[in-house]
């Protein structure tokens, strides 16, 4: 995960910046970072979860409401960023890997911000699957997928829809915003929840 091409995308696209998106200096990229913070809630996370996490901005702005945080980034150079940039939080931990199987145990929450639709349809499947067999059962999913064009074969739209079709049970709020969507997935309750 993702595909050998689309690595050696990303893989260029870090040759040339630790910050190929501008995620530090774009108030496009701070709104929508402001915005899944919101809906992720304010916390305290007792096990979160970010995966993808390119250079590290929006982990970093997590961190404070996490009492742990564990961040997986694919890209070698995006993984050494976001271990730069989170160098001052004890309780992050960055994981350079992919999301085959969950890096934690029972998170709960888990952010999926821009990464989607790099994935294949299978792929976006098995982490679904993955993310629900090992969710803590009060666990939150927040998805953000840009509406633009992605480059992919896969469209941030079509990449949203497979998600929520992989995740039946959980509750989905759909929040569309200038330019992405946010979805955000509550674990379903069973009856000892209740």
């Amino acid at each position: 995960m993702p595909r050998p091409e689309t690595l050696r995308h990303l893989e260029g696209l870090y040759s040339g910046t630790d910050d190929p998106w501008s995620h530090e200096t774009s108030d496009y990229e701070r709104a929508k970072h402001g915005e899944t913070l919101r809906l992720c809630g304010s916390g305290p996370h007792r096990n979160a979860l970010e995966i993808g996490c390119g250079n590290g901005v929006l982990a970093a702005a997590l961190a404070p409401r996490c009492t742990r945080l564990t961040v997986v980034e694919c890209i070698p150079a995006a993984a050494a960023a976001a271990r730069r940039r989170l160098a001052g939080f004890d309780h992050v931990a960055v994981v350079e890997g992919d999301a085959r199987t969950l890096p934690v145990s029972a998170p709960d929450l888990v952010v999926l911000s821009e990464m989607l639709y790099f994935l294949t349809p299978g792929e976006i499947a098995t982490l679904a699957q993955a993310i629900s067999d090992g969710a803590s059962p009060a666990c939150r999913i927040v998805s953000v997928n840009w509406l633009g064009a992605t480059d992919e074969a896969l469209g941030g739209q079509q990449a949203a829809d497979l998600l929520l079709r992989h995740l039946p049970d959980w509750t989905c709020q759909r929040h569309v915003r200038q330019g992405y969507l946010a979805d955000v997935f509550d674990a379903p309750t069973t009856a000892a929840d209740n």
